[in-house]
This record gives C-alpha cells, sequence and structure tokens, in this order.
C-alpha cells in the first residue's frame, strides 16, 4: 500500500450508510433529513491539504487529501475528463500527435500555436510556441499561464464545471481521433507552516498522456516525457453511481475520493484553480478557502446578497422566500471564494456578513445556509465553518 493510499484512508472522516432501516412490521423506514446545524468542514488549516465533501441532508462529510489523483474520468454518457484544480493540474492537447511514445520535450508540434501571456512585469504579450519544452513553459498555473480566451483556448478546466469546459477534449470512440496530451502535474501540498497560508509546494512535473474509449470503458496511456519505449494504461470502467472516477497518474491507480453523487452537496476545495481573468488581464488563477457545488449530481444553489431592508436577511428567510428560478445548476462557483474577504494590506480573512445561500439537494431538500468562520480561533486560515438549516423536504 502507498503512502498516498494509506494518507486517503486515513482520511476518510465519514462513511456513508445506507439511510433507511427495518421498522417493526418489516417494511422499510427512510431516515429524515437532516434539519441544520453547524458543520466544520476538514480542510485541515494553514496548507488546506483536503478536498472536503459535504452532505447536507445526513451533516456528515468526506476528507480526502487533495494530492492522491490527477485526472479524473466522467461517468456519463459523455466521454469526459476533469482535471483536478485544487492540485494545480493542466493540460494541453498534442493536435495531430496520437503516438505516445513519439513525444519528448523536443517533439515539434504538427501547428505552431500563437498564444497569450503575461511577461514579468505583467504586461501583456504573444507568444509562439513550437516544440513540446516551448509549450510546457506556459503549462503550469500561474499569472504567466498561456492561454487565449478569444479563440477559447485554455489548459484548465473552466471554473463553472460543465462537460464543455474541459482542458481534454471529449474522448472519442474511434482511437486514431485521440490525440496525446501532455499534463503538469500540479504542484506539492507543502507542510511548512510558516506561520501564514501556504498551500502550493513545489512543482510535480509533467507527463504525456492518452486516452481511449468504447464508451462504457476509458483506457488511459502514461509515461514520463523521457520514455521513448513503452508506457503504462490504467483501465477504469463506467460507474453511474459516482460522478467521475479519480485516477492517480503518478501512483498508476484508481483512487476513491468523491462519494456516491448522491450523497454530497457541498465541496470545500481549499484550492482551486483555472485560467480566467484578473480585472482586465487573463492568466491562470488560484483561490484558496473555495467553495462549490455538485452541478454535476443535480445540486441547485443561489446566493442571496443583503444589501438594503428589502432582502430578508438569513434569520428572517423562510422558504416562503425562496426562488426555484434562481437556483443555478450550471455553474460549481456560485460560492466560489465570495464567502470571505481577505485584507492584503494585513492578511486578515474574515466572513462577509451579508451573503447567504439557498441550497436544494437531488432528493429535494431545500436549505439556508451561511458562513460562520474562515480561520480558526488564533487566527490560521483552512478553518471554514457554517450554519445551515432546512426549509423544506
Amino acid at each position: 500500500m502507498t503512502n498516498k493510499l494509506l494518507t486517503l484512508l486515513l482520511l476518510v472522516a465519514t462513511v456513508f450508510t445506507t439511510s433507511c432501516s427495518n421498522d417493526d412490521e418489516g417494511g422499510i423506514t427512510t431516515t429524515p433529513p437532516s434539519s441544520g446545524g453547524i458543520i466544520d468542514p476538514l480542510v485541515g488549516g494553514f496548507n488546506q491539504p483536503n478536498r472536503v465533501y459535504v452532505d447536507l441532508s445526513s451533516g456528515e462529510q468526506v476528507a480526502v487529501s487533495r494530492d492522491t489523483w490527477e485526472i479524473a474520468v466522467y461517468n456519463g454518457s459523455q466521454n469526459r475528463v476533469f482535471l483536478n484544480n485544487a492540485l494545480l493540474v493542466s493540460a494541453a492537447e498534442l493536435e495531430g500527435i496520437t503516438d505516445i511514445t513519439s513525444v519528448t520535450e523536443a517533439t515539434t508540434l504538427t501547428i505552431p500555436m500563437t498564444l497569450n501571456a503575461l511577461d514579468q512585469t505583467f504586461t501583456p504579450t504573444t507568444v509562439t510556441v513550437n516544440t513540446v519544452a516551448e509549450l510546457m513553459q506556459g503549462l503550469p498555473i500561474g499569472y504567466t499561464q498561456y492561454g487565449d480566451l478569444d479563440a477559447g483556448i485554455s489548459f484548465t478546466d473552466s471554473k463553472e464545471g460543465g462537460l464543455t469546459g474541459t482542458a481534454f477534449n471529449e474522448i472519442s470512440t474511434t482511437d486514431g481521433a485521440n490525440n496525446v496530451y501532455i499534463v503538469n502535474l500540479g504542484n506539492e501540498v507543502p507542510t511548512t507552516n510558516n506561520g501564514s497560508l501556504n498551500t502550493t509546494g513545489d512543482a510535480r512535473g509533467f507527463m504525456k498522456v492518452r486516452i481511449l474509449t468504447d464508451g462504457n470503458t476509458y483506457t488511459i496511456q502514461y509515461a514520463e516525457l523521457t520514455n521513448t519505449t513503452d508506457y503504462s494504461e490504467i483501465t477504469v470502467t463506467k460507474d453511474g453511481s459516482y460522478n467521475l472516477t479519480a485516477v492517480s497518474l503518478t501512483d498508476g491507480q484508481v483512487v476513491s475520493t468523491e462519494p456516491v453523487s448522491s450523497n454530497w452537496d457541498i465541496d470545500f476545495g481549499g484550492v482551486f484553480s483555472y485560467y480566467g481573468l484578473q480585472g482586465t488581464l487573463a492568466a491562470g488563477l488560484t483561490y484558496s478557502d473555495y467553495t462549490t457545488h455538485n452541478t454535476l449530481g443535480g445540486v441547485g444553489l443561489y446566493e442571496i446578497n443583503v444589501e438594503d431592508d428589502s432582502t430578508p436577511s438569513y434569520i428572517d428567510f423562510t422558504l416562503a422566500n425562496v426562488s426555484e428560478s434562481s437556483f443555478v445548476y450550471n455553474d460549481r462557483a456560485v460560492i466560489g471564494s465570495g464567502w470571505r474577504v481577505v485584507d492584503f494590506m494585513t492578511g486578515e480573512t474574515s466572513v462577509r456578513e451579508n451573503r447567504y445561500y439557498i441550497v436544494k439537494d437531488t432528493d429535494g431538500n431545500i436549505y439556508k445556509l451561511r458562513f460562520t468562520a474562515v480561520e480558526s480561533e488564533t487566527g490560521e486560515r483552512g478553518y471554514p465553518q457554517f450554519q445551515y438549516e432546512l426549509l423544506a423536504n
């Protein structure tokens, strides 16, 4: 057993169980949904090492080390691949190159790419990329990451989390249509506590990856860039009980991460990354304290921003105030990092007290939810807390 797998097993906070039991007459009784409470997601402190999946109707959470996987395959009808944005993983397709053994850093791209970038003075510029090595220079997520939003070129998955917003194109059932990708494996989770937030460690390197499918099973080919003789394979069969099945390229195995899709609503990823706008400039962006909801599993959510007396406070909000048309099912980042505010002069972080959220899970339970903490009592980031209350089921 690898150290990462052992860590994963130790970090699982709660095992989901079937929420029903036999009654005295031999029938089945369903456990009612939680009426609410206070939850402290086990994000893990200064380095925010865990992704935490919370199920509001049971009040349970599952915490998984965010460095246990790099890519995940989709278990729905489309053949999609997602990146671990909590680990700053990114990927670029090598157009027209299907032989994984032929790819090295010296490989010439079949079509040169002209991409946008920021130089060291944060001045917009363009670069022309001709080789894999040149492409790799702008693949890691950061302000100098390459891309072109106007042309739809991004080497990260979109923050919205939709099926068409993935860095990997949909995997074809025709093998010859599937190209090789260069995958940036992201960054280590640092272990040094320097007295402040510290979430991004050393770079984890690159791999070359090619993925095939027959529509029900994925075959993942992967190798180091220096390997020109062979490659390893991982086979993953779709399991419709889960949104995604995660894969560790560094350990060469399937990894258990997300709970069953109907058993979680909110994901406290701690760290979140994507390619987007920072003001008017496009760049690779990284956020801490980031929160998403389970759009792939059918969970809806919307934000309430209390700006004046015409908007009810969290305490006063009732079922009668719920707007069914406001639930968002196609953008997982409605909460994002907007629930907290950072004072960049002092480094102090606090909860935005004028915001709360309405959540509708896949069973139709409706909750209101507000954040009550972002730091520990000693001021350390990575200790979020929220309060929630059942409005209807």
